[in-house]
C-alpha cells in the first residue's frame, strides 16, 4: 500500500472511532453504515495487519447499525458514557491520567491542539479531553499527512508522523486500553465492540507511525 493510501485509511479510520464514540444520533450512524459498507469492501487487503481483525467485525457492526434506531444505543450509551452514579466508562482523558485534576490534561491536549492548528469543531459538542476528539484530532493530522505524501514533501510528512507520534504516546495510548477494557467489562455490545476496535487500531499505530519515523526520519535530514 502506497504510504497516501495508508494515511488516508488511517484518517478515515480515526474518524469512523470518533463518530463511533460519540453520543448516538440516528442520521449520523446510517451515514456510517454507509461507510462502513463501503470500507468493508476494501479492507481486505488490510489483513496482515494485527488489527485487522478487530477492524473488521466493527465495519460489520456499523454496517448492521444503519437498520438500528438511535434510541436503541442511547441507553447503552448513556449507561455506559455519561458522568453520573451509574456511568461506568467516562470517557474522558482526565478520568483515567488525572482523576480530580482535570484542568492539567485539558490544558495539555488543548496545548497539542494549538500547535497543530486545530480547535474542536463545535458540531463535536464535547469537551478537549472527550475519546471522541482526541480521535479526531488523529484524523486531522493523518489527512495532513497524506497530503504531505502526495506532493512528495517528506519534510512535512516527517514531522505529522512526529505530531501522532507525540499524541499518541503522551495521550491516547496512555488511557485509551483502560477505557476499552473498562467497556468491555459491560459484557459485549456494540461499544465494547468499536472501543475494542479503536484500543487495537491505536496500538497498531502507533508501533506503525514509529516504524516509519525510522525509516524516513534520516532520509529528510540529509
Amino acid at each position: 500500500m502506497r504510504l497516501v493510501d495508508l494515511a488516508r485509511f488511517r484518517q478515515a479510520g480515526y474518524r469512523l472511532f470518533s463518530a463511533a464514540l460519540l453520543y448516538p444520533d440516528e442520521e449520523r450512524f446510517k451515514t456510517l453504515g454507509a461507510v462502513a459498507q463501503e470500507l468493508e469492501g476494501r479492507s481486505r487487503r488490510l489483513a496482515e495487519f494485527a488489527f485487522f481483525p478487530q477492524w473488521s467485525r466493527f465495519v460489520r457492526a456499523l454496517v448492521t447499525c444503519r437498520d438500528v434506531r438511535a434510541a436503541d444505543l442511547e441507553k447503552s450509551y448513556v449507561r455506559l458514557f455519561v458522568v453520573s452514579p451509574d456511568g461506568r466508562c467516562p470517557p474522558y482523558a482526565s478520568h483515567y491520567l488525572a482523576p480530580g485534576a482535570p484542568a492539567q490534561v485539558m490544558a495539555e491536549v488543548e496545548a497539542e491542539y494549538a500547535r497543530a492548528g486545530f480547535s474542536v469543531p463545535p458540531s463535536l459538542g464535547e469537551p478537549p479531553d472527550h475519546v471522541a476528539v482526541e480521535l479526531e484530532f488523529m484524523s486531522l493530522l493523518c489527512a495532513e499527512e497524506a497530503e504531505a505524501w502526495n506532493r512528495r514533501r517528506l519534510g512535512a510528512a516527517v514531522l505529522r508522523l512526529d505530531r501522532e507520534t507525540s499524541f499518541l504516546g503522551h495521550h491516547l495510548s496512555r488511557w485509551f486500553p483502560e477505557f476499552s477494557g473498562q467497556v468491555a467489562l459491560d459484557g459485549g455490545g456494540f461499544y465494547a465492540l468499536a472501543a475494542d476496535a479503536a484500543r487495537a487500531f491505536v496500538i497498531h499505530d502507533l508501533d506503525l507511525i514509529s516504524a516509519l519515523l525510522g525509516r524516513y526520519r534520516e532520509v529528510a535530514n540529509t
